[in-house]
Order: C-alpha cells, then structure tokens, then sequence
C-alpha cells in the first residue's frame, strides 16, 4: 500500500471510483498516483469500510470445491453484506476462519464486482426535454459559481443501517424492523466552501425555507456574492420570499433547473459521501447520529466537493446523449 497519499487524497479515490464511475487509469493520472495504488486503495476501502490499512488483516486459507460452494451461496444470498459480514456467516456454517481478503479475493474469483445503486427519479417524457434544454443551454458551464443546495434525512433502523432518503419522502418500509432515528438537515456547497448545516425541526414551508437560507448562507455572503442557486423543485424554494431574500444578497436562483435531476445537484453527491461515512460509525441513538451527520458534514473533503461539482459537465453531456433520459451517474 502506497503511504505517501494524505487521508483525503484515499478519499478522493473512493469517490472518484464510486461516485464517478472513474476508471482506474483515470483516477491515477487525476490523484497523480500509479494504477496499483488505486486498486489497493478501492480493495481496502472494499475490504474495510476505510482508506487506512490497519495491522492485522494476514493471508487467508485456499478452500476446497465444497467450501468454495458454500461460500459462493453466501455471495448470492448477501449480495450487498461487507467482507467481514461474510466471513461471519462463512465461519457460523463450515467453522472455518478466513480474513476478509480472502473473502475479497474469492469474490473477484467467482465472478462478483462491486456496485452502487443508483437513485433516480422516475422522469416522464417532459422531464426528458426539460432536462435536455437545461443541459444544451449549460454544455459549456464551468459551475464554479455555483451554490448546490437541498434538504436530506438520514434515518436508522434498529438494525443500525442507513437509509440516504430525500427529506419529504416516506421512510423505508421494512416489516421487520421499524426506524429509530431520523435527522433532517439542509445544506448548500460551492466550488471553494460549503454552508453551515441546518437541522431542521419541524415541517418545512415558505417561511422555515428563508429561515434555513439564512442559518447556512448568512456567514458566507461576502463570498457568494454573483452566484447561482441550485435547489430541487419544491414549492417552498420557489417562492416570491425564498427569491427576495436570495435576490437581496445579490444570489441569482436558477428558476430553469429542471424537476426529477438529483444527477444534476452536486449535494446529492455529498449526501451520498456522508451516508457511507456514517454507515462506517454504526450510529447506535438519536445523540450518536445527530453527531454523525454533523462530523461527516465537516469531514469530506473540499477536494471531493470539487470533483463532484466538475462532474456536473459530464453529467449534462450524457443527459443530452440520451436525449434528456438518465445519466450514468
């Protein structure tokens, strides 16, 4: 494992990969890092849950045809379970110890590669046209000056996992299990900064909506000022009120964003980034989450927010390949 990267250059690797669907050989000639680099990084990261190698991962044991078909049944029927998961299952039906290297390594073996789901709104034939009109009119934008705002929830169950849901929308259902915790929050980033994250309380309206502009923007005004706005489309965002106050600090809102385009908000991204660090911290209470959210607001890297907000441009080339349908992400 290369040591010469900082923590958030590793990071920068993951999202890149993830986030991106960046190749290996683009992520190192962008991180500026040889290829093996990477894939040591993403089998970390893969193994892990983290970008620091931590001592006591060792070799694992070659299995037999029968080991290897029982293993290969727990692939299929946890498609979605980490390295270390497996292994505990593997270990609870053979009574056989492997590392989740090994585990990795077999995945790779057998056939199975890592992927995200990929959230995106079901998009009518207006959505497609809208979409495609806003991407032509801004092919060639650079999107520095640009403010990247939503609301987001993020909710546990008593599992532990991690829902990443839009604020407004209904929780998971899971008949099972029932949601413990839930934190909504608002949140704005920008080329070279980001917003004070807001905790909302309470139904959001009109109103609340300033009220939220003002507890993330106010201390950043000087430096906004010429910017666009960017927020998805409920009518609270929309309103004559959220427009004074915007057009008052000198902030330009981009009424022509169109609906159903989380692809198109770099903050999807950054939800996205936080929704795994936290999943990392298994966050046990209301307290411990609430902590989580805010640790991880503060903890992703602005180098990752720049790569997200570049991304934007690629985003819009491929929504108008595929005439206003989805991107790739």
């Amino acid at each position: 494992m290369s040591i010469h990267l900082s923590v958030g250059d590793r990071w920068r690797i993951i999202s890149l990969n993830f986030d991106q669907s960046r190749s290996v050989r683009e992520i190192a000639r962008i991180v500026h890092c040889n290829i093996q680099t990477v894939y040591n990084i993403l089998q970390l990261f893969e193994e892990t849950g983290d970008v620091i190698e931590r001592t006591g991962r060792g070799r694992g044991a070659i299995l037999n045809d029968e080991e290897i078909h029982t293993l290969r049944q727990i692939f299929y029927r946890y498609s979605n379970d980490t390295s270390n998961s497996i292994a505990r299952r593997f270990f609870q039906r053979t009574g056989i110890e492997i590392n989740p290297r090994t585990i990795r390594n077999y995945r790779i073996l057998l056939g199975f590669h890592p992927v995200h789901a990929r959230v995106q709104p079901y998009l009518t034939a207006t959505h497609a046209e809208q979409r495609l009109n806003f991407c032509l009119s801004n092919s060639t934008a650079r999107w520095r000056n640009t403010i990247f705002s939503d609301e987001k929830a993020f909710v546990v169950d008593i599992t532990g996992v991690v829902y990443w849901i839009p604020y407004g929308r209904q929780r998971p259902h899971h008949h099972q299990h029932q949601v413990q915790f839930r934190v909504p929050v608002f949140g704005a980033v920008w080329f070279y900064g980001r917003s004070n994250l807001v905790f909302i309380q309470g139904r959001t309206n009109t109103i609340t909506y300033v009220e939220y502009l003002q507890a993330a923007l106010r201390r950043h005004l000087r430096d906004l000022n010429g910017y666009q706005f960017v927020h998805d489309r409920p009518t609270w965002a929309h309103s004559m009120l959220a427009h004074d106050w915007l057009f008052n600090n000198y902030i330009t809102c981009m009424d022509n964003y169109p609906a159903a385009s989380p692809d198109l908000n770099a903050v999807e991204s950054v939800w996205a980034w936080m929704n795994r660090y936290i999943q990392r911290h298994h966050p046990n209470s209301q307290r411990s989450l609430e902590r989580l959210v805010r640790r991880a607001w503060n903890a992703i890297p602005q180098t990752v927010i720049q790569g997200y907000i570049n991304n934007i441009r690629n985003i819009c080339n491929q929504i108008i390949d595929n005439n206003g349908w989805e991107s790739s992400g």
